[in-house]
């Protein structure tokens, strides 16, 4: 199936065609529903360094927060694969994120904004 001719909304493992499709087609449908989300966001500040244990997620926590008291919409995506604190940090450890629709995964929220 041709990058064009796809209009499914939904990720390639929840799309009836996705067996027609070629990986490299696959992985561009992907690309561009991420790049659809990504445009929802207005602002994205990312927190990198190359190093461990100088404070990202104290920083992201922080930032966040701050951001949400003052009545902006905030979301954190922890890419820290070796040990996501974020949760800790927010206290919400103890949660576990339910499934959304398609292969969707839902935000787990700790405010109303957060």
């Amino acid at each position: 199936m041709s990058e064009n001719k796809c209009k499914s909304d939904d990720s390639c493992q929840t799309c009836g065609e996705g067996e027609k499709c070629s990986q490299a087609e696959k992985e561009a449908h992907g690309a561009k529903l991420i790049a659809g989300k990504m445009e929802n966001i207005k602002h994205k500040f990312l927190v990198i360094s190359g190093k461990g244990g100088v404070g990202k997620t104290s920083v992201s926590v922080n930032l966040a927060s701050t951001l949400a008291s003052q009545g902006f919409k905030v979301g954190i995506l922890d890419a820290d694969i070796h040990g996501p604190n974020i949760l800790k940090m927010l206290g919400v450890d103890d949660r576990k994120p339910l499934a959304g629709e398609g292969n969707s995964i839902l935000p787990i929220a700790v405010t109303d904004n957060l």
